[in-house]
């Protein structure tokens, strides 16, 4: 599967950075601790671990999604097809019923 971040998913690089999560660990650690201030340098690597973990997170939902897909037409009962299609039909040929509002739906079903 290609993501959205150019490679495969799991993939080593994104956009032509290399993504090395020893590094990543090592900057959260370096961040954890007491230091001096460094100027610009720590800024940058703030935005690279967030950016990173923003990758990382959107790798796991966009697989989350491909593992949430309909069954196959093959695995939904022959019985359950012909139900719908004879309430298709049905509506097609004015069988059904309407409701003027919502609310009168409503009232209908919980009554």
């Amino acid at each position: 599967m290609t993501s959205r971040a150019a490679g495969q998913s799991g993939s080593l690089t994104r956009n032509g950075i290399a993504y090395d999560p020893p590094r990543i660990t090592a900057v959260r650690e370096k961040l954890n601790g007491v230091h001096e201030t460094r100027g610009g340098l720590l800024k940058t690597e703030n935005i690279e671990v967030l950016l990173t973990d923003i990758v990382r997170r959107l790798d796991r939902i966009e697989e989350q999604i491909d593992e949430n897909v309909y069954p196959p037409e093959s695995a939904i009962k022959p019985e359950f097809i012909k139900t719908v299609k004879k309430a298709h039909a049905d509506i097609k040929n004015g069988k059904g019923k309407t409701y003027h509002s919502i609310d009168d739906f409503f009232r209908e079903i919980e009554a």
